[in-house]
């Protein structure tokens, strides 16, 4: 046999290979390659571009494979609805992911699956309550957050900024106020370094995590194409950081007076060591690590690039920028500072922010969901191990929900008296059992500090004739592409 035909007989075996063990009924999805299955088509693309395409062809649940893994796209909010909520026992695992299974070992709540997950998630909302999450009592905290942003934005007045690096500092700061206990200085080095390393990893983990769980000897190649050993590396940084605040606590630990997370959970960890079933105790030094790892990434990432967004989309829509702007000043004037109780008195600044996280949508395709056995789901048979991907994008940017999705049109949150309403269907945070348990916080922040910056600031794009794209990057997070906005202060700004 010469090599053409081996060629061609290896071709067709591998087709029918894969033919044959294509599982029944399972959701239609576009053609695959064998081997690869859907990722050349994938390749250099917008997936939400895609699955918006796809959606239209097979409708709300439909399938694609990363390799040889099956993974199901839900779409629309009655199907996301029915999964998440209605059979929330069923879609609420996450799947074992190679490149994120080396970073947490499993523990901690955005990536873990079990009965650990359980009792780690139950015990982390007790504590956050405790501690004020989502609260007024955190409203002083990040009032004075957006105090220093404001000291530093001031810094760089009337020059080109890249405002990332300000927002994700202040931000941080807020919920290093709540698992340690205390802020770091803006020009800490070793702050920065976990800073810059997050914000790394949140635009490169989704794809490398995929790829390396479709093909786990992409680890052995030379180089670091996927940016996998440099995500690895990332994660000693954070180490150091969280073993010298890990001492800190143990040092000065008083059970009877918890200042943080951290001293809460310590406490508790000494209470469960002397339970008689070892396998009853969940809480360990490296379930905390990766507790704060997933609180401090979290609460960091998400919230400054929403803010990110708001000012880019408010260089494209400087209408309102200045809708925003009359109305704090209607309200608060120039000198008092924006507070939560200001904001059923600032609804069209409320519906910016609304609409932000609509048009933005942060997280668009939630993290992967897994399903632990064999399931049949509006018709389909999903098989046991599939992934989940939940395509919020698909909700959000609806146009039966919402009118001209691809508009910045915060009027949509505003009913005919003016005042903001939300539509069911809007979940940027998701729902059901993995809902983001930071949404509360998440939401004072935003509006504490976009109001902020809009009473002290007027924003405008470096090259008036050159606007920065608003299409993103997708990774963890969907994020605006670098750019820069020159930032002047409202008294300096010519009438």
């Amino acid at each position: 046999m010469d090599m053409t035909s081996m060629l061609v007989f290896c071709v067709v075996v591998l087709l029918c290979y894969y033919a044959l063990r294509t599982p029944n009924n399972i959701p239609m999805g576009p053609l695959t390659v064998p081997l690869l299955g859907n990722i050349p088509q994938l390749i250099g693309r917008n997936p939400l571009l895609l699955f918006r395409k796809w959606r239209k062809q097979y409708g709300d649940v439909f399938s694609v494979y990363m390799g040889s893994q099956l993974l199901v796209v839900l779409n629309g909010y009655k199907t996301i609805k029915e999964a998440l909520v209605t059979r929330g026992n069923v879609f609420s695992e996450r799947p074992h992911n190679f490149l994120l299974d080396k970073i947490n070992e499993g523990e901690g709540i955005l990536f873990a699956s079990g009965t650990s997950w359980k009792r780690q998630k139950k015990f982390t909302l007790n504590c956050l309550q405790e501690l004020g999450f989502g609260c007024n009592s955190l409203e002083v905290c990040i009032v004075d957050e957006a105090k220093i942003l404001i000291e530093q934005i001031e810094q760089n007045s009337g020059a080109p900024l890249n405002l990332k690096d300000i927002l994700i500092r202040s931000v941080s700061n807020v919920i290093c106020g709540i698992v340690f206990g205390r802020r770091f200085s803006h020009e800490d080095k070793q702050f920065l370094e976990v800073l810059s390393n997050f914000s790394e990893d949140a635009k490169y983990l989704g794809n490398a995590s995929i790829l390396m769980n479709c093909f786990p000897f992409l680890q052995y190649l030379p180089g670091d194409l996927l940016g996998n050993k440099t995500i690895l590396e990332h994660t000693k940084v954070f180490q150091k950081l969280y073993d010298d605040l890990y001492e800190s606590h143990q040092s000065t630990l008083d059970d009877n007076n918890p200042r943080d997370f951290m001293d809460l959970y310590l406490t508790e960890m000494k209470k469960n060591s002397t339970l008689p079933n070892k396998e009853e105790n969940t809480y360990s030094k490296n379930q905390l690590k990766a507790l704060v790892g997933d609180l401090f990434g979290a609460g960091t990432e998400t919230t400054s690039t929403t803010l990110l967004w708001a000012v880019l989309y408010l260089l494209h829509y400087p209408d309102v920028q200045e809708k925003c702007f009359d109305e704090i000043q209607t309200v608060l004037g120039m000198e008092r500072l924006p507070s939560l109780d200001d904001r059923s008195h600032l609804p069209y600044c409320e519906a910016t922010i609304l609409e932000t996280l609509r048009i933005a949508a942060v997280v668009p395709l939630a993290l992967p969901y897994a399903i632990t056995r064999e399931v049949y789901f509006r018709g389909y048979r999903i098989p046991k191990e599939s992934s989940i991907l939940i395509n919020l994008d698909s909700i959000l940017h609806d146009c039966d929900i919402f009118k001209d999705p691809g508009v910045f049109r915060p009027e949509r949150f505003l009913d005919s008296s003016g005042q903001v309403r939300k539509p069911n269907e809007f979940i940027p945070f998701s729902c059901g059992r993995r809902v983001c348990i930071g949404k509360k916080v998440a939401r004072m922040e935003l509006f504490i500090f976009l109001t902020t910056m809009i009473q002290k600031f007027k924003f405008f794009p470096v090259d008036p004739c050159h606007l920065p794209d608003l299409e993103g990057n997708l990774g963890i997070t969907y994020s605006p592409k670098y750019f820069q906005v020159k930032i002047v202060r409202r008294q300096d700004v010519k009438s």
